[in-house]
């Protein structure tokens, strides 16, 4: 049995009960390359989710439209997560490295000849003959990766202040069930740095994953005090609500309203 500890609290944890967390639900194993779609914040192994969006544009575990066209362009290596899942699961990370080694001293020509442009063809003319008259010998191939390549895009990054909405309608408090808008605190790092094609819907999933409310609530984001769509991209909302003012670009949350 293995435990995780945390010194300071004297709590322990099986292993067991962090494998929800720390694994992959396409391949049932524990993260390898942990990469999560920035849309729903599901994450997969890089492997899994590239060659799950080969085919398709939702995320295989909610079923979340991650884009309509460009899908891996949506995805995003996760190293925070996957330095705690080598952390906690005992040989993983030697073990993944050592297969990687294996993989690579069997397939030798999967690295770029960087002495492919030297003058060791020195006998081969300008018009792909060789001195003697025969062509030259086809270049090798290389061999295919079996980690398809990571997609990224030049996305800059936005920061971002998130923080309650101080100024509910009508003067009056909102409240949906038993929950009032006075309720909502704080988030404790409410500073965020986003890729500028971030929409507001996966800010305003971070948002209750952090207040950890337990019933089910709706959030409005608002920037000066106009609620955005969930639809709408931080870059959008930078060009047309904050296009004079310095960043941080500050939203603010509140409980919606029942009409």
């Amino acid at each position: 049995q293995h435990y995780f500890i945390q010194s300071n609290l004297r709590m322990k944890a099986k292993l067991k009960d962090l494998n929800k967390n720390i694994t992959c639900s396409l391949c049932f194993g524990y993260l390898i390359d942990a990469t999560t779609v920035i849309e729903c914040l599901c994450t997969f192994c890089k492997s899994c989710i590239v060659k799950h969006l080969d085919e398709h544009n939702t995320c295989p575990k909610c079923n979340e439209v991650i884009h309509q066209s460009h899908p891996k362009d949506h995805i995003r290596f996760d190293r925070t997560l996957q330095s705690i899942v080598y952390k906690v699961v005992p040989g993983l990370q030697n073990r993944i490295e050592s297969q990687r080694k294996d993989w690579e001293a069997e397939h030798p020509d999967y690295v770029a000849n960087s002495d492919g442009g030297s003058d060791k063809g020195s006998d081969t003319e300008c018009n792909g003959e060789t001195t003697n008259g025969t062509p030259p010998p086809p270049p090798p191939r290389r061999a295919r990766s079996p980690l398809p390549p990571m997609h990224y895009t030049c996305d800059y990054i936005v920061p971002v202040k998130v923080d309650p909405h101080h100024t509910p309608l009508n003067g009056n408090a909102m409240e949906t069930g038993n929950m009032h808008h006075s309720d909502l605190r704080e988030l404790s790092k409410p500073i965020l740095g986003c890729p500028a094609r971030c929409p507001i819907r996966v800010i305003k999933k971070f948002v209750l994953t952090k207040l950890n409310v337990e019933e089910e609530i709706e959030l409005d984001i608002l920037c000066n005090n106009e609620i955005l769509g969930k639809d709408h991209t931080l870059e959008f909302i930078k060009m047309t609500r904050w296009r004079t003012k310095d960043l941080p670009l500050v939203l603010t949350y509140r409980i919606r309203p029942d009409i």
